[in-house]
């Protein structure tokens, strides 16, 4: 029993059950809550943003697709006139040529065949 005695002579602490005053929880419970609703309502925002700016850089290259579309269609247009059969000739006849006509032919008259290429 000795052994008994020097136990009970060591100061031990008491173990009490951890409590939280009513007032803390509720005033905890309340700051948690907010926290989130901000969190929540800055996250609402920045996404709100970020749509808006993606929005509008969306109608900008829509609108410069658009004026690409339009310069596309001018320049084919324009390509297409530029090689028509009647500005082709007019061009021939800028630089002197014109229709075939007989008087303008001449004929190469070879008596052997050298020429041939055999």
């Amino acid at each position: 029993m000795k052994s008994s005695a020097r136990l009970e002579g060591v100061l031990r602490p008491i173990a009490r059950p951890w409590a939280v005053p009513k007032a803390w929880a509720r005033t905890l419970v309340v700051i948690g809550a907010g926290a989130l609703v901000a969190g929540l309502v800055f996250l609402y925002l920045w996404l709100g943003s970020t749509i808006t700016l993606l929005k509008a850089e969306r109608a900008r290259l829509i609108l410069s697709l658009e004026k690409l579309s339009r310069d596309q269609a001018l320049l084919s247009a324009e390509v297409s006139q530029a090689y028509s059969p009647e500005a082709i000739a007019k061009r021939a006849k800028a630089l002197g040529m014109g229709p075939f006509t007989k008087d303008r032919t001449g004929y190469l008259i070879m008596e052997d065949d050298e020429g041939a290429g055999d």
